[in-house]
């Protein structure tokens, strides 16, 4: 079923990248082809660079599966492209009307045309899509637009291989976006890789002692440039297009959202399990390469809908009367099962990223609420009518996880739910009751929509050992001081007035026989 979706993913992907990659191409010859002295027919190069875009998208496709999930994503890669030829283009009209300004032989020391191209913020645009989707979209680009350079810009060979390097640094460099500074240290590390290229571009030329500083000065201000217009640029992107970077993430993770407020106030046992959640998913999306900001703040968010009727779950119930005893199991079930659609309802009111939505809506799949599926059946056996029991109201509704992060989610619900019954909670005792645990979700299916394997099912096991020994490790007994028994055993022997004096005495004698008194 796997492999059928695949492909037909594959063939829808396919024709619309195909339509994608020709509109690419006239947009590549229309802003560019002005600067290129060239006898070859314009339709030969847009068919040319139709060709190279459409294999290397089509390349994409079969060689990673999370490329090309969604047309919005292809559509905003090559929008992205298409934005970065604009930028050629204004940036190069900028450095002819400054060749053509200061042409004079007193400023001919100081400016060079190959030089002054590196002012272009060539690798912005992968900064741009290394925020948004991701490093296997970033691959395309880096490729796309060293095609491109190849193609418009034939006299400065040197470029070629600036262009992909510096676009394939930006992405390796903004993988682990977690502040607004990473912006800034991308852009250094763009500018370090130019100064070389630039360099070997004015030797070429015949560099002179006016032109080696200007060159290391004109390539970091390049790599900056693509920084800074990136960090600008990113916030508008999320807005129109509906994207999610992982700063976003990091700003609701900072509990200060009033959803997570109005939890920890209203199912406090609740907020505490979704804090230990928080904990190990983000270190075991970190154990697998998946994504462990989506991870964390979907935990912190997954059981928002608890605080609408917090006292209809464990957590929250301190030892008091239990809710459910009143109701039916069937009415039990379905207040167990409302609590993913609360929260999901709750998270598109307060505007929630999608993919945390999503999540939300993920983490139970479609498995069994089996406490009361169970106390159904007895009491359908009871009275001997077994077969009006409907299991769909016992099940949630799903869907099952999609994801890595919402997979890992579901595990760790499951298993802190769990921990919390171990009595004595020993490491032996912690990491049989994890493997029990994943080894039930595995067996039920639940995980057959997502990406993980059974290698990554080992890490994930090994990382919830990790932190609940961390959480639940043994403490020392420490012995009270003397003063503090003594208290304890004077109070009781002051407190028992049916004792008789005599006894009283003997007590005095027995606390002083042994030097506490």
């Amino acid at each position: 079923m796997g492999s059928y979706k695949f492909l037909e993913k594959l063939k829808i992907m396919k024709w619309y990248g195909f339509f994608i990659c020709i509109f690419t191409a006239i947009c590549a010859e229309f802003l560019l082809h002005s600067f290129l002295i060239s006898l070859v027919s314009p339709l030969i190069r847009i068919s040319l660079l139709f060709l190279c875009f459409f294999i290397i998208h089509y390349f994409a496709l079969l060689s990673n599966k999370s490329y090309g999930k969604r047309l919005k994503d292809v559509l905003f890669l090559h929008f992205v492209l298409i934005f970065s030829f604009v930028t050629m283009y204004i940036v190069r009209i900028i450095i002819n009307a400054l060749l053509i300004e200061y042409a004079q032989p007193t400023y001919t020391p100081f400016f060079n045309q190959e030089m002054l191209l590196f002012l272009t913020p060539f690798a912005m645009g992968v900064l741009l899509l290394q925020a948004v989707l991701g490093t296997q979209y970033c691959m395309v680009l880096s490729l796309d637009l060293a095609i491109v350079t190849a193609f418009y810009f034939p006299d400065e060979a040197l470029f070629i291989p600036f262009v992909l390097i510096s676009s394939l640094v930006a992405s390796l460099s903004l993988r682990r976006f977690r502040s607004r500074s990473d912006y800034v240290r991308a852009g250094i590390y763009i500018a370090v890789v130019a100064v070389p290229f630039a360099i070997a571009g004015l030797a070429r030329h015949g560099m002179t002692v006016y032109h080696f500083p200007i060159a290391i000065i004109i390539a970091m201000l390049g790599g900056l440039a693509c920084s800074f217009l990136a960090a600008g640029i990113t916030p508008i992107v999320e807005h129109l297009c509906g994207y999610v970077t992982d700063m976003r993430l990091i700003e609701m993770a900072t509990l200060d959202h009033p959803l997570l407020k109005e939890l920890s106030l209203s199912a406090p046992g609740t907020w505490n399990h979704s804090m230990v959640i928080g904990m190990m998913v983000e270190a075991a999306a970190d154990s697998i390469g998946a994504n462990p900001v989506l991870a964390r703040v979907g935990a912190y968010f997954h059981d928002i809908g608890k605080s609408k009727k917090p006292l209809y779950f464990v957590e929250n119930q301190s030892g008091g009367e239990n809710k459910h005893d009143k109701l039916s199991t069937s009415m039990s079930a379905l207040i167990i099962r409302s609590h993913v659609k609360d929260g999901v309802d709750l998270a598109r009111k307060y505007k929630v990223p999608e993919p945390v939505i999503d999540m939300i809506a993920q983490h139970h799949g479609t498995s069994l609420i089996e406490y009361f599926y169970d106390k159904a059946v007895k009491e359908a056996a009871e009275v001997g009518n077994e077969t009006t029991i409907d299991k769909s109201q016992f099940t949630y509704a799903g869907p099952k996880p999609q994801t890595k992060e919402a997979a890992i989610l579901m595990l760790a619900d499951c298993v802190e739910a769990a921990s919390r019954t171990i009595s004595e909670p020993t490491p032996d005792r912690i990491q049989g009751m994890v493997q029990k645990m994943i080894n039930k979700v595995f067996a039920s299916g639940e995980l057959s929509e997502c990406e993980l394997t059974l290698q990554d099912l080992h890490q994930i096991a090994k990382t919830f050992n990790r932190v609940l020994n961390g959480i639940y490790h043994q403490r020392i007994a420490y012995s009270e001081p003397a003063e503090k028994v003594s208290e304890k055993a004077q109070t009781k022997v002051n407190e028992n007035p049916e004792e008789t004096g005599e006894k009283k005495e003997e007590k005095k004698e027995n606390l002083k026989r042994l030097g506490i008194e």
